[in-house]
């Protein structure tokens, strides 16, 4: 598990700030899975499954960019942290797009 964690950009944390940390991933994912329930409208999946969608997308896309080892002039945490954000929200635009 540790590996897993240091692989997506989590640095070794004792239990209770990595507990803090993962609840803050949690509720801004939640954050914008309402709000992309409320741009989206009758595409949108619900909060819930946004949610879970824009997570899996974050995680898949920062352990894709982890893998290829892509190299920029900007810091390393804060592309990680876009890369996340971007290819979560990336997922659910395409996800919400094939529905239709």
């Amino acid at each position: 598990m540790r590996a897993l964690l240091m692989m997506v950009g989590f640095p070794d944390l004792p239990i209770l700030s990595l507990m803090l940390v993962l609840v803050m991933i949690v509720l801004g994912a939640m954050m914008f899975g309402w709000i992309a329930d409320l741009l989206l409208g009758a595409s949108a999946f619900g909060t819930g499954f946004n949610t879970g969608i824009i997570l899996v997308g974050a995680f898949g896309g920062t352990w894709l960019w982890h893998r290829y080892g892509f190299r920029t002039p900007f810091d390393p945490e804060a592309m990680r942290a876009g890369v996340g954000a971007g290819s979560g929200l990336l997922l659910l635009l395409v996800l919400a797009v094939t529905r239709r």
